[in-house]
């Protein structure tokens, strides 16, 4: 229970009759200066207390968006998977759905000396409204995953895989292929961003299917936990590794120093 105000009344109330008295009779200015004071003192820690609440009320969460460590990028091969969780209502949606930790993925591609993503996002999650296949820098990438859910690895179920994807995915780039608002995944002439991979990793393979599939009603849903077998993709990084699966082998970062430690991966083409 807040006890400023009603003694605050109190004291007014008190300051008004000795005021009344001493103007009266009594010419005490003492009893004057003393309930003044105290009347001073009990408005201050109001006023401190209320800005101390205002304060508090004011605070927000503040989003540090997350980095590759200087490391990853001599690690990096055209072709690498890029796996993140996003912070939209889209990306809460698929997980809600697939009952899993992420929500978007890309194909890392290298322009010069600058590393790249291709992936395919609605418009109306994209900060310069664009639909569909399109590329952006690996910093940005990285820089839109939440809660440090980001994981790249390296597709091996086949050969020649970091100049077949790249190919592919430059391919879809260029013809600027709309993003699949219905997630339909019966048709390549819209794609969401893993029914990108999914088409991708197909015609890399001989038509063959690389993604774990489960069916929920009517629809098909592509699984994240696609990129965490082994046996067709090999980890590259994982910026948490809390989240590393049994077995692991590659390159990870530490969780508090994010200092990369060598775990000797073969190199696969």
């Amino acid at each position: 229970m807040d006890f400023k105000k009603p003694a605050l009344a109190l004291l007014r109330r008190v300051f008004c009759l000795i005021n009344r008295m001493t103007l009266m009779r009594f010419r005490r200015p003492f009893y004057f200066l003393l309930i003044a004071a105290g009347i001073a003192a009990i408005q201050s820690c109001s006023g401190d207390s209320e800005s101390s609440g205002s304060s508090d009320s004011t605070k927000q969460y503040v989003h540090i968006p997350p980095a590759l460590p200087d490391s990853v990028y001599n690690h990096l091969r055209p072709g690498d998977i890029i796996i993140r969780k996003g912070n939209g209502p889209l990306s809460a949606h698929i997980m809600v759905n697939t009952k899993e930790e992420y929500s978007h993925c890309g194909i890392i591609v290298k322009e010069g000396d600058q590393w790249k993503v291709i992936h395919t996002i609605g418009g109306s999650a994209s900060e310069d409204a664009q639909d569909g296949v399109q590329k952006m820098d690996l910093v940005e990438f990285v820089k839109h995953g939440a809660d440090s859910m980001l994981f790249i690895c390296r597709p091996v179920f086949a050969d020649s895989l970091d100049i077949k994807i790249p190919e592919r995915a430059y391919a879809y780039l260029e013809q600027r292929v709309p993003f699949d608002h219905a997630f339909s995944l019966f048709t390549s002439d819209r794609l969401y961003c893993s029914e990108l991979l999914f088409y991708i990793f197909k015609e890399v393979n001989q038509g063959e299917n690389v993604f774990e599939v489960k069916k929920q009603h009517k629809s098909y849903m592509l699984m994240f936990s696609t990129f965490f077998d082994t046996q067709k993709f090999l980890p590259v990084f994982h910026l948490r590794e809390d989240n590393r699966v049994p077995g692991w082998s590659g390159w990870t970062a530490q969780s508090d120093t994010l200092q990369l430690s060598p775990l000797d991966t073969p190199r696969v083409n």
